[in-house]
This record gives structure tokens, C-alpha cells and sequence, in this order.
């Protein structure tokens, strides 16, 4: 039965995401609007393929918190694996900061380098400012960017370090930082979602023959872009880590009681 779920996915995962990319490079080619109201169709159509990707891998979410998503905001998340990405991208639609790995990743490869993510090459230091500096262009332009500060996926048992260059970008623009926890809730740890000691294609054929998975997008209040940015990348990794560490453990039924969720897609 597993082999069989995984294939049927694998043909959704291609014929969808081959439809919306192109729709996505019809967009670029075509170029029907201004160049920011392009780049607002391409944030559409990867929020499509958020949306697409939890259906598809069956993933059953809550988005709760009080946490509000404004124009030119920096959605900062703890990372475990890939579901991640289809989280993010569907019910945080904006842009991606993302390791230039992925942009060599079957399927999800060709998704990530249409939707104008910004790649990081860590082996080059002197990438940075650079770096900051394209994630302060698109946060003064009012578009949301989002990023996992750890810089890799943990084992799901805890939330590492936050790296604190990326909250520059928020401080210089004067824009807001969006705390995010990604919470799964499995009884196994490290889970399904969990991509830490195993290879890509290993990680992906795990989902793809999961029948079912559970998680809640709990948003925290933003952050005010003021102090300097080992501060405030602190303050959002406590906020995470005390609400991940909180949460993870917890059946899905019960996580976040006391407080409704905006809604469980899926």
C-alpha cells in the first residue's frame, strides 16, 4: 500500500508542479505587468505550490497564533525538513533564503529557482552583504521573505541556534520580524518531517509513503526592528523554541487547545 500512495503522488507531484511552472515561466516570458507586479504572480503561484504540496503529501495543519503577516515582513522559522518549505511557501506566501543546494533538488529544485529565491552559498563569507542586502531590497518593497536562521534541519528534538547576519536585513529596511514555529506532531522523534541524517531521495520517499501528516503553523507577534540583530534573532529563537518545545509532543487534537486555529487545510 505504501508503494502504491508514493507512486500516485509522485505522478501528482510532476503533473502539478510541471503546470505551475508554466504557468510561472509563461509569467517571465510573457511579463504582463510591471516588474513588481510580476514577481506578485510568481508569489501566487509558489503559494499555489505550498497549498498544492500539503494535499498532495496529505499534511493536516492548524495556523494558529496572533501573529499577523504584513507587507515587507521577515518570517523567520525552525527548520526539521521539507515539509517546511510547503508550509511556508503556502500559508507565508513571499520569497525564499535558502542554501544553493536545494536549487540541484528534483522537482522541488525547479519550484524554489522560479519563485526568485535567494540562494546562499555558505563556503563564500564574503556572500553576506550581498545577501542582506537583497533580502532588505524585497523587504523595502513591501514583499515578504522568509528564512530558517538555524542555516540546517535539525533532528526535530529542539530548535539550534539562530545565525543572526539575516535580521540586518529586517533592521536596515526597518521592516518587521515574523517568529514562526513549525510544529509536527509525532510520537516518533527524529519523525517523517525530519530531515537531518539521511539522504535527500530517502528523506522524499519517507513523505511520499506517509499516509498522514499532522502540524501547526503557530504565529508569533511580530518583532519591532529595533536593537541590533544578535538581539532580535535571540528573541525570535526563544519565542520559537518555548512554543516548539512546548508543542511538539502533544497529539494533534490537543496542541494549541484553548486558543481556535485560523483553519486545517487539507
Amino acid at each position: 500500500m505504501n508503494g502504491l500512495r508514493a507512486i500516485i503522488r509522485t505522478a501528482a507531484v510532476i503533473l502539478s508542479y510541471a503546470g505551475i511552472a508554466a504557468l510561472g515561466l509563461l509569467a517571465l516570458v510573457v511579463r504582463p505587468f510591471s516588474r513588481k507586479g510580476n514577481l506578485k504572480i510568481l508569489i501566487f503561484l509558489m503559494g499555489l505550490w505550498g497549498r498544492c504540496s500539503c494535499r498532495i503529501f496529505n499534511i493536516h495543519l492548524r495556523v494558529e497564533g496572533k501573529g499577523e503577516l504584513a507587507p515587507g515582513t521577515l518570517v523567520v522559522a525552525n527548520h526539521v525538513g521539507t515539509p517546511d518549505i510547503f508550509l511556508l511557501a503556502g500559508y507565508c506566501p513571499g520569497f525564499f533564503v535558502s542554501k544553493a543546494e536545494v536549487a540541484g533538488w528534483p522537482f522541488i529544485g525547479w519550484m524554489v529557482r522560479l519563485g526568485q529565491t535567494i540562494f546562499i552559498d555558505r563556503s563564500r563569507r564574503h556572500q553576506i552583504q550581498l545577501i542582506v542586502s537583497a533580502i532588505e531590497a524585497r523587504l523595502r518593497e513591501g514583499f515578504t521573505v522568509a528564512v530558517f536562521p538555524e542555516a540546517q534541519a535539525s533532528r526535530g528534538t529542539d530548535v539550534l541556534p539562530f545565525k543572526p547576519a539575516v535580521f540586518e536585513a529586517a533592521l536596515q529596511a526597518g521592516r518587521p520580524v515574523l517568529p514562526v514555529s513549525l510544529i509536527y506532531h509525532e510520537e516518533r522523534q527524529p519523525g517523517v518531517a525530519c530531515w537531518s541524517e539521511e539522504s535527500f531521495m530517502t528523506h522524499i520517499l519517507r513523505l511520499l509513503k506517509n499516509p498522514r501528516l499532522e502540524a501547526t503553523v503557530y504565529m508569533h507577534e511580530a518583532l519591532p526592528p529595533v536593537g541590533d540583530r544578535r538581539a532580535l534573532a535571540q528573541a525570535a529563537e526563544d519565542r520559537i523554541r518555548e512554543k516548539y518545545l512546548a508543542e511538539r509532543s502533544r497529539p494533534a487534537d490537543l496542541a494549541g487547545e484553548g486558543g481556535a486555529g485560523r483553519g486545517i487545510p487539507g
